[in-house]
C-alpha cells in the first residue's frame, strides 16, 4: 500500500464521518424542534441565542454541559 493510497483512504474516512455527523445533527435539531414553539424553532435554526431543552430530551441525552442554564 502506497502513502498516496493511505492518505486518500484517510481523507475518504474523514469525509464520510463529517457527512454522518452533519446528518445526525440535522436529525437531532428536527427532533428537538418538534417540542418547541415556532419562535423557539427560529432561534434554534438560526443559532442566535439559547432555547430551553425539553425535559424528555434533557433526560434522554443526559445533558450536563452548562448545567446552570438547565432548570
Amino acid at each position: 500500500m502506497t502513502m498516496g493510497t493511505m492518505t486518500q483512504k484517510m481523507k475518504d474516512m474523514q469525509t464520510r464521518r463529517v457527512a454522518y455527523q452533519t446528518q445526525k445533527t440535522k436529525e437531532y435539531m428536527f427532533r428537538v424542534a418538534s417540542y418547541l414553539s415556532v419562535a423557539e424553532q427560529e432561534i434554534l435554526y438560526s443559532g442566535n441565542g439559547f432555547v430551553e431543552v425539553p425535559e424528555e430530551e434533557r433526560l434522554r441525552e443526559r445533558i450536563d454541559a452548562y448545567p446552570y442554564l438547565i432548570p
